[in-house]
């Protein structure tokens, strides 16, 4: 029997045996040099490669909101923090345009900015199962940002990560500046109207009072006797009765009553020249706002600038004036307090290396994976040799027949 029909044969059983550990070691050590070589060159080729790769550098800072921020709010203020436009504006105002250049890519939509900008809440939803029931007041209350940024250099990174906690500090100034003047024009505009229609209603009950009393007084001219009865019960037939008094205790009631309006018309004038100044101050603000290219920290800085302008002409010594004053003078040192406490905790870092490339990771893949393929190679090659051979002995037998 020939080797070439004895192959033929062996190969015509093939599906019939078992794997043969011997003949597949056999088959890889005949193609070693394939094996080897083609390995490490591709492994070569590859960690070349990862040294020409551009390097990334990651920059991230965790930036604290104050005392908390109800996640309702936040979501409220996401509408400035996630807007590539205002973002742009923020660094035109901040003189940093060469960097947004830089970096204006990175931030042309919402969803990038997304990405850098991710809120972190007091509890996890895990914790937050854990701990059961928790009051309404500690439930998704976003306690700072993660800001993050990935850059070709280490120090641009840092730079980005701290524009964008410059970005997040103003973004907060404007929004609890701009719902102080929203809700100070708004309350001062409807307490003002409120305060008018008491007035009038005050002014028309001294008017009723007055003309009550100037009654009694002709009642009295009229029959001057009255004057002298003293007060005495009438009790009628029917079945109610009533209570009479004399014109003179009549005439005291009144006015007793008409010093108690006098005195309450007193307290609303006052009032309304405290909420006059109110809506004035708010009102100048609501129209610098419109300026302000939705800048927290020009907003902020106008405050007291707008007030000066307000009580420049007004007589301090009165002591509504000043009360309006200081109120207002108190709130602006307020939003100061709350802005420092704007602030990073911990960062931003100074990458010393890369995040990217992983040149290990990569040349280890790279061998794993070429090494895994040209053995699959090496058994394709085996398989269509063999299979070849398989059709030229079954060619040369039909001949042979």
């Amino acid at each position: 029997m020939s080797e070439t029909t004895s192959q033929v044969r062996m190969y015509d059983g093939e599906n019939e045996d078992e794997i043969d550990l011997v003949s597949l070691f056999l088959v890889i050590w005949k193609r070693r040099k394939l094996i080897v070589f083609g390995t490490l060159g591709v492994t070569l080729l590859a960690a070349i490669y990862s040294f020409m790769i551009p390097k990334v550098y990651l920059s991230t800072g965790f930036y604290q909101l104050g005392c908390g921020m109800p996640n309702s709010e936040f979501k409220g203020g996401s509408t400035l923090f996630y807007d590539p436009d205002r973002l742009k504006i923020f660094a035109n105002h901040e003189k940093t345009f060469t960097l947004w250049e830089k970096i204006n890519g990175s931030f042309n939509t919402s969803e990038n900015i997304k990405k850098c900008i991710k809120p972190m809440y007091t509890h996890s939803k895990e914790d937050t199962r854990e701990i059961g029931n928790l009051p309404s007041d500690q439930k998704n209350v976003v306690i700072g940002v993660e800001l993050s940024y990935e850059a070709d250099l280490s120090q641009k990174a840092h730079d980005v990560v701290s524009f964008l906690g410059d970005y997040m500090k103003n973004c907060l100034n404007y929004i609890k500046v701009f719902n102080y003047i929203q809700d100070g024009y708004n309350n001062a505009d409807s307490e003002l109207t409120k305060n008018e229609n008491a007035i009038i209603a005050n002014h028309f009950q001294l008017l009723q009072y007055t003309n009550k009393a100037l009654d009694i007084q002709a009642i009295m001219k009229k029959y001057p006797e009255s004057a002298k009865i003293e007060d005495r019960q009438l009790v009628s037939i029917q079945e109610g009765g009533y209570h009479y008094l004399s014109p003179v205790t009549q005439l005291v009631g009144i006015e007793s009553n008409l010093a108690d309006v006098r005195r309450g018309l007193a307290d609303l004038e006052r009032a309304k020249e405290k909420l006059m100044l109110n809506k004035e101050f708010f009102s100048n603000c609501m129209d610098m706002m419109e300026k302000a290219d939705k800048n927290g920290d020009f907003l902020l800085s106008q405050l007291p600038i707008i007030k000066n302008d307000v009580f420049k002409n007004k007589d301090l010594n009165k002591d509504a004036t000043k009360e309006v004053f200081n109120n207002i003078s108190i709130e602006i040192q307020n939003f100061e307090r709350i802005k420092t406490n704007h602030l990073f905790i911990s960062g931003p870092s100074i990458p010393e290396k890369p995040i990217k490339p992983n040149k290990r990771v990569i040349v280890m893949v790279t061998f794993f994976a070429s090494f895994f393929l040209l053995v699959m190679v090496t058994f394709i090659l085996e398989w269509w040799q063999k299979n070849k051979e398989i059709i030229r002995a079954s060619n040369r037998k039909q001949m042979e027949e």
